[in-house]
């Protein structure tokens, strides 16, 4: 057995729990033992993304590869309807043509025989011609068939193919039978394929449920955020604050374009010299489905060099509420009372209530140590002021290249958590308050991973802001 990082006492523990329906989650049957299981199996640490699920997407071959062709390896979970739950690993991908393929890490599994834990391996005995790739079967092995054609669900239950069930031709199942394995049958309640990805079988932090339920909710939160009535602060004020190509003004856009619901642009963004926003400005985001203005501003700024540089004394100003909308940033000259439009009495409603850094995790080894010292020039004036601090690690695409095919890898990435740990460590704040987001910027149309990301970051400025106007109260 292989060390993974949920530990072999978890994996002891587990084993002990016999309910088949314990440790459910969600809309996902495999439980953590049945992945620590299958990472001991193939020996390395893996973790397992949901392909297929034939209750959620329907008993459609075409469905099936569409969804999991040309991914990976992959494993597939039959759960029987007496409780028994058995499946098979595939080493290569799964493809729409080729007939009988031969894969010689393929091997079929047992989990649970009649609702009790009874892992057992069933490995290959000839090897040859033991995987089917054709475009009307579902996931089919040499001893363990599927389905072929479309298939509904009838009294229940998924009425699979009992063609040559754990028989025992090609995969070795020892002294054990289609009947002592699965009582005879092959009618599923249920039947999953989940991608086989290398890396830790836990991620380093609690992935959200990467389903539009999750953004939906997310954005009700956000549209019915409200600043408490009594503070007289109508909406609450998030300043960005970031090096040049950092991507503040892209956070403005991603925003606002998954309210939208298209890609949308507001604040102008790109690659440039020096900073391409030179004016301070406030963003209202609006709720389409209301008709009114989501109750928060986004306030962006001219972004921080080493030279042309935004001056501290026009940041405390921002801070304080001092300085108009649409104010323009001299980078010889400071503001002063007499700028046009100073606010030389603010109110609550005026002032800064959370400042997010955006910090380019792409370049984070290489962050200019004059930048370094600005942004902890500004930690030090926001401490001094009571008011949070967020960070947002953008680009992390351009930090892991699994994280770039596939965006729901940022909290298995090893690269990411890096990132993210050396970003805590510049600025000096809890790893909890550094969060990986990616803008949208190559994509033409949204995404429900990007935007849940995106999504989490805001409500915890919104929570953020909140924390400081109950301080003020």
């Amino acid at each position: 057995m292989i060390k993974t990082k949920v530990g072999l006492e978890k994996f002891a523990e587990l084993r002990r729990t016999d309910n088949i329906f314990e440790t459910d989650n969600m809309d996902c049957y495999l439980k953590d033992r049945d992945r620590l299981q299958l990472s001991s199996w193939l020996g390395k640490e893996c973790h397992f993304k949901l392909l297929y699920k034939i209750s959620r997407d329907g008993g459609s071959p075409q469905t099936f590869h569409y969804l999991c062709d040309n991914k990976g390896p992959t494993v597939t979970i039959f759960y029987n309807t007496d409780n028994n739950v058995y499946g098979g690993y595939l080493s290569e991908s799964w493809l729409s043509s080729g007939g009988w393929i031969t894969d010689r890490s393929s091997f079929l599994f047992q989990f649970y025989s009649n609702s009790e834990w009874k892992p057992n391996k069933i490995p290959l005995k000839i090897r040859e011609q033991n995987v089917l790739f054709y475009e009307s079967n579902g996931p089919t092995f040499e001893n363990l068939p599927s389905f072929e054609g479309n298939i509904e669900k009838t009294s229940n239950r998924f009425e699979m193919s009992t063609k040559g069930l754990f028989s025992g031709s090609y995969y070795n199942t020892g002294l054990k039978n289609a009947q002592s394995i699965a009582n005879g049958h092959n009618n599923l309640t249920d039947l999953e394929v989940y991608l086989v990805k290398d890396g830790p079988a836990e991620p380093w932090r609690e992935p959200p449920i990467w389903k539009s339920e999750t953004l939906d909710s997310l954005k009700e939160f956000i549209r019915s955020f409200q600043p408490k009535e009594e503070l007289n602060v109508p909406e609450v004020n998030i300043l960005l604050v970031g090096q040049v190509g950092a991507g503040k003004s892209s956070v403005v856009n991603t925003i606002n374009s998954i309210w939208k619901g298209e890609i949308s642009t507001r604040s102008w963004a790109g690659s440039s010299e020096h900073s391409l926003t030179t004016s301070f400005t406030k963003f209202r985001i609006s709720d389409p489905s209301t008709g009114t203005h989501l109750k928060f501003r986004l306030c962006d700024m001219r972004g921080l060099e080493e030279t042309m540089d935004v001056k501290l004394e026009d940041i405390a100003f921002l801070l304080d509420g001092n300085l108009p909308n649409k104010y323009k940033f001299n980078p010889v000259a400071r503001a002063t009372k007499d700028t046009p439009g100073f606010i030389k009495d603010p109110t609550m409603k005026d002032m800064i209530h959370t400042v997010v850094f955006v910090i380019d995790g792409s370049n984070v080894e290489v962050m200019p140590d004059g930048i370094i010292k600005k942004l902890k020039d500004i930690k030090d004036m926001l401490i001094d002021r009571d008011v949070p601090v967020l960070v947002l690690v953008t680009k992390i695409d351009k930090v892991c290249n699994d994280v770039d095919k596939d965006v729901e890898e940022v909290y298995f990435s090893n690269a990411v958590k890096k990132t993210v740990d050396k970003v805590s460590d510049v600025i000096a704040i809890p790893r909890s308050h550094v969060l990986p987001v990616k803008n949208y910027e190559k994509e033409r149309t949204l995404q429900n991973n990007i935007s849940i990301l995106a999504m989490e970051a805001l409500k915890q400025a919104l929570l953020f802001c909140q924390d400081f106007l109950e301080n003020q109260s």
